[in-house]
């Protein structure tokens, strides 16, 4: 049924494990750290844009949703690859899942920087 394919759930079920740790999810995550870390000031409104432009103003609009959608995808798919995919021990894992609880896009960055991409890289090793 089309139900079963529409909203969060819906996108969610289309990046199946596999996905998760492929080669263009490492690229799009880290693309996400890197728009996730130094925009967050301005996110928070702890950094005051001058008056600019029209087109200045459309440039910053751009740049606030695409971060915003940077953060959740970089927020939720580390607790996915956490959740399903994830070979650390236990207490390495209860750790990182206070990281990323606690620690939001932030946590997520340190997540993938530290768990998600040396695994991911250790696959590919493997594979090559």
């Amino acid at each position: 049924m089309w139900i079963d394919k529409a909203g969060l759930p819906g996108i969610a079920a289309r990046f199946k494990d596999d996905w998760l740790v492929s080669g263009q999810a490492a690229k799009l995550f880290f693309a996400s750290t890197l728009l996730t870390v130094p925009f967050t000031p301005i996110f928070l409104g702890m950094l005051t844009i001058p008056k600019m432009s029209s087109v200045g103003k459309l440039m910053w609009n751009v740049v606030g949703i695409v971060g915003t959608v940077a953060v959740f995808f970089l927020w939720l798919g580390m607790w996915r690859f956490w959740v399903r995919v994830d070979g650390s021990n236990g207490i390495t894992k209860r750790v990182w899942f206070l990281v990323l609880l606690l620690g939001f896009w932030y946590g997520a960055c340190l997540y993938y920087y530290f768990v998600y991409l040396p695994q991911v890289l250790r696959k590919y090793r493997m594979l090559g």
